[in-house]
């Protein structure tokens, strides 16, 4: 008969010790594990976020997606813990070697969310060249470009969503340096000493005004903005006010003989306040009117020039280029001139008080 195995009582106090140990060292992990899985953790990063010795600094706080998904990473670094716990995730590529860059260049968890949410990829390696202290500043402006950034930092005045508008107009170039020009005809369309118009350019459905509305010359304008002339020129006429459209649509070469002409009358200087090149003439467009007074030959001081700067957004005109604005539309005040946007931008440019350039970049130019 076999004798039991009895251990004696030293051994078994010993592995007494070590199943105690085993069950301790065992228990405490996984009930931290479990914890921080019900706290919306990932096994996989629960399991992390123990052996990091993180659970207690974790588990006080709110779930983060961001540790939630950067703690295995190979470049998870746990002295940046307390940043990383306040920066928002973005899917996006490499996102924490490029937080990593950011922290390390002293950029604030602010500046990070903003730039992790607006940039592109592409603009990263501008970022990590030298600290930017404003960048938020430039980046919570809704029309910022990054296209532009060296020339809103080279051109800034002082107003950051002014610097950015400004540059996005091309105040910060010389007029006529660096322009676009379009095939497309639209209503909304921009032309200034910016913008203008290729040789393929047409408007269509050009109209001619009634001559109830219009000086005994012809004056043409696009369908949609003659009939809006007209019903404005009939609504103004029945409340005692009499406009005449003096000047519409010109073509390229009307547009060179009307520069030559003040050129030759009044020189360079002149033209360069009031007159525009061929090709950069809002006239081209067939959405611009001068507008005549049958009371006055000086429109600014008739009683039809108050009414229009009053009336003319409801029809869907917008006064062009009012004195307040000449630092920006680049032309000398033209009480007479106005141009047809529609009647919702024409609204909205009446109420806030701004320039088409100012509408354009703000809405449109995207």
């Amino acid at each position: 008969m076999k004798k039991k195995l009895r251990l004696k009582l030293p051994f078994r106090i010993l592995l007494s010790a070590i199943a105690v140990i085993l069950i301790v060292t065992l228990y405490f992990p996984i009930r931290s594990i479990i914890k921080l899985v019900g706290h919306n953790y990932s096994f996989s990063s629960s399991v992390e976020i123990v052996s990091l010795d993180l659970y207690d600094e974790v588990i006080a706080r709110d779930y983060s997606e961001t540790l939630n998904k950067i703690v295995k990473d190979k470049d998870f670094n746990i002295d940046n813990y307390e940043s990383y716990m306040n920066i928002n995730y973005q899917d996006r590529p490499n996102f924490l070697q490029n937080v990593n860059k950011l922290l390390e260049l002293k950029y604030n968890v602010e500046d990070i969310n903003n730039i992790n949410s607006i940039v592109s990829d592409s603009f990263y390696p501008k970022l990590f060249q030298e600290y930017i202290q404003d960048i938020s500043k430039y980046l919570t402006v809704k029309y910022f470009k990054e296209a532009n950034f060296d020339r809103y930092r080279k051109y800034f005045n002082g107003n950051y969503e002014k610097t950015i508008l400004y540059v996005n107009i091309g105040l910060d170039k010389d007029y006529y340096t660096d322009t676009t020009l379009t095939d497309d005809f639209s209503v909304t369309m921009l032309v200034n000493k910016y913008h203008g118009i290729s040789d393929k350019f047409s408007v269509p459905d050009l109209t001619k005004i009634s001559d109830e509305c219009s000086i005994a010359e012809p004056n043409y304008m696009s369908k949609e903005a003659a009939e809006a002339f007209e019903t404005m020129c009939r609504d103004a006429k029945s409340q005692g006010y009499d406009i005449l459209a003096n000047s519409t649509y010109r073509d390229m070469d009307t547009q060179q003989k009307t520069w030559d002409t003040y050129l030759n009358l009044y020189g360079i200087k002149y033209n360069e306040k009031y007159v525009t090149r061929p090709g950069y003439s809002e006239h081209h467009t067939g959405l611009s009117v001068d507008i005549k007074s049958k009371h006055s030959n000086i429109f600014k001081d008739s009683k039809e020039y108050d009414w229009c700067l009053d009336n003319s957004y409801k029809y869907g005109f917008i006064h062009r280029y009012p004195e307040s604005k000449v630092n920006i539309t680049g032309i000398s005040s033209e009480s007479w001139h106005f141009r047809y946007v529609g009647v919702e931008i024409a609204t909205y440019i009446y109420e806030h008080n701004l320039s088409y350039e100012e509408y354009y970049a703000m809405f449109l130019d995207k």
